[in-house]
């Protein structure tokens, strides 16, 4: 676990952060890259935002639990420090969605940056010296504004539907417009009817949405599910999104799908339907 394991195997790091500060996106356009897992990053050409949603970007699970069976199967691209954003979006609660090692760095090194994150579990930011003002607290369908960003927290489904003992949801999605672009981001979930209703009101351009599913012995080991391959194609198809990523897939062998799945029943299901499978690390630039 020492700093060896740590070192990219791939040109990532600095290089990447000049990528992502050197990229100018064009009207009615935006820039996304994937930070691996449910890690995203995204960029408009309108707006002086960038969001990063559920980056996870240390390997905190290993190191608070060395005896756990996650293990990282790709590094970082990026440091926290590195990840200089306006906003951060946390999705959940889980180790690597609401990383804490990767939200404390972001902290420490741009003062500027604000999290939302779930109203249910704010307290955690608080825990690690986050200060109440760069703290937003997300809950189902109050929209949140700024810079030519519109956001607008959906509850989601890890398997159900969960609250709180105030009412706020514990698991969370994003609808995010930004720069005439509309972005899902279905955070952990199953597919539901209200989250499908949701969903076509919304009408995204771009849907990322994870697709590791669940089975018996995963669920017997602790490990909440998703939907998987052949939902995620379903729904996504469903809400009429114009482009779907699959997301969650490629962090930890022992709770992942394999994304030629997803792309083969999209092959013979849907060969119409738009799609990328993106890399840690990689960009993809998306126009209206």
């Amino acid at each position: 676990m020492g700093e060896q394991r740590l070192r990219p195997i791939y040109n990532a790091g600095e290089s990447l952060l000049k990528e992502i500060q050197r990229t100018n996106v064009p009207e009615d356009g935006v820039a996304i890259w994937s930070l691996g897992q449910a890690g995203a990053l995204i960029k408009g050409g309108n707006s002086d935002e960038v969001i990063c949603i559920d980056p996870y970007l240390s390997y905190s699970i290993e190191l608070e639990n060395p005896d756990t069976e996650f293990k990282r199967e790709i590094p970082p691209p990026l440091t926290p420090h590195e990840l200089d954003v306006n906003i951060v979006l946390l999705t959940h609660f889980h180790n690597d969605h609401m990383d804490l090692t990767t939200i404390k760095g972001v902290s420490e090194a741009h003062p500027e940056t604000k999290f939302v994150a779930p109203a249910s579990h704010v307290n955690l930011l608080q825990d690690i010296d986050v200060v109440a003002s760069r703290i937003i607290a997300a809950k189902q369908e109050q929209v949140i504004t700024g810079h030519g960003v519109t956001i607008t927290p959906v509850a989601g489904a890890h398997t159900a539907y969960e609250t709180d003992q105030d009412g706020n949801q514990v698991y969370l999605g994003y609808f995010i417009e930004i720069n005439g672009v509309r972005i899902f981001h279905t955070g952990d979930t199953v597919v539901t009817p209200e989250l499908i209703a949701h969903a076509k009101k919304f009408q995204p351009h771009v849907t990322l949405l994870p697709i590791n599913g669940g089975d018996y012995a995963r669920t017997s080991r602790g490990i909440v599910g998703n939907m998987n391959f052949r939902e995620a194609a379903d729904f996504g198809v469903e809400i009429g999104s114009d482009l779907l990523i699959p997301i969650h897939f490629d962090m930890f062998s022992n709770n992942r799908d394999n994304p030629a799945y997803f792309v083969d029943y999209l092959f013979h299901t849907y060969p119409a339907q738009k799609f990328h499978m993106m890399s840690a690390g990689e960009r993809f630039i998306y126009f209206t």
